[in-house]
C-alpha cells in the first residue's frame, strides 16, 4: 500500500480483503437496496486495518468501492453480451470467437482488461457490488450509501440496478392462470406452497447459530485482540458452516482453527 499525498494507493490484497469483509456484511444483513450502512463500513475498515496496519476511515472504503463498483460494472457488462459467458473453472470470462472481442473491445476499450485474465473472488464480487441483500431486508429503507452516486461513463448507467447474468440456462415465463382454472387445483397449489415453506423453514433452522455463544466462543480465545474478535465473529457468523465447525472444537483447536483462516494474523 503507498500514499500519494492524502490519498491511499490500495493493492490487490487490499481489495480483496474489502470485498471479503463487505461480502460478509451483506450476508449479515447489513447490505439494503444495495446499500452498506455505517456498521458494515466500520467492520470492513477493522479487517483491512488489523490486516495491513492502516488507520483507514470508512470514507476510504465508500471510495474505493465506488472504483470497485465501477470495474463491477464493466464486467457485468460483457456477461450480458450475447458470445460470452462465465468460465467457472478458468475464472475467466470466454467469448465464442477472437472476432468478437476485438469487435466488442473496439466500441467499449475497459473491456480490454478483463480479456484472458482471471477474476478472483466472482462471486464476492456480486454479493457486494450487485443486487444481493438477505432474505427480507427489501421491506426496510437506507439512505444511500455514497456509492452509488459513482458517474462512470454513461454506457454502465442504464444498467445500473442489474446483477451479473447467471449461467445461461434457458428460463420458463410462468404460464398465464386460466380464467376458469380449478377451485381444488388452485387450493392444492397453495397447500404446496405452505407446505414447501414450511420445509425451507425448517432446513434454516438447522443452519442458523446461537450469536450470543459464538461471540462468547470467539472473546474466550486467549491473545486475540478485540479487533481480531469482531473480525473473527462476524466472518463466522456469515458462514454457518464454518461457525458449526468452529463450535464444535475446543479452545485450543478454535484458536488454530481462527489462525489458519486468517494466515495474516500470525
Amino acid at each position: 500500500m503507498k500514499h500519494k499525498g492524502r490519498n491511499v494507493i490500495w493493492s490487490v490484497g487490499m481489495d480483496k480483503c474489502l470485498i471479503e469483509a463487505l461480502a460478509v456484511q451483506a450476508k449479515n444483513g447489513n447490505k439494503v437496496d444495495k446499500c452498506f450502512n455505517d456498521k458494515a463500513y466500520t467492520a470492513a475498515c477493522v479487517a483491512v486495518n488489523t490486516r495491513f496496519n492502516l488507520n483507514l476511515t470508512s470514507q476510504k472504503a465508500i471510495n474505493r468501492l465506488k472504483t470497485i463498483k465501477k470495474r463491477y460494472r464493466v464486467m457485468r457488462d460483457i456477461l450480458s453480451r450475447d458470445g460470452f459467458w462465465w468460465n467457472s473453472s478458468t475464472k475467466m470470462i470466454d467469448c465464442e470467437s477472437d472476432e468478437l472481442w476485438r469487435r466488442y473491445i473496439a466500441v467499449n476499450p475497459d473491456a480490454k482488461a478483463f480479456r484472458g485474465k482471471q477474476i478472483e473472488m466472482y462471486e464476492e464480487l456480486r454479493t457486494v457490488c450487485g443486487d444481493y441483500q438477505t432474505p427480507g431486508s427489501s421491506e426496510e429503507h437506507s439512505d444511500t450509501d455514497g456509492t452509488e452516486s459513482y458517474a462512470g461513463a454513461s454506457e454502465y448507467m442504464h444498467e445500473e440496478s442489474q446483477d451479473l447474468p447467471p449461467p445461461r440456462d434457458p428460463l420458463r415465463r410462468p404460464s398465464k392462470r386460466s380464467r376458469n382454472s380449478d377451485p381444488c387445483q388452485e387450493a392444492m397449489l397453495v397447500v404446496a406452497s405452505s407446505i414447501r415453506r414450511l420445509a425451507d423453514a425448517v432446513v434454516q433452522s438447522k443452519t442458523l447459530i446461537n450469536t450470543e455463544e459464538l461471540l462468547k466462543a470467539v472473546m474466550e480465545i486467549d491473545e486475540l485482540e478485540e479487533a481480531k474478535q469482531m473480525y473473527a465473529f462476524e466472518y463466522l457468523n456469515g458462514d454457518p458452516v464454518k461457525a458449526r465447525a468452529f463450535m464444535a472444537y475446543n479452545n485450543r483447536m478454535r484458536k488454530m482453527f481462527l489462525f489458519r483462516q486468517f494466515w495474516w494474523w500470525k
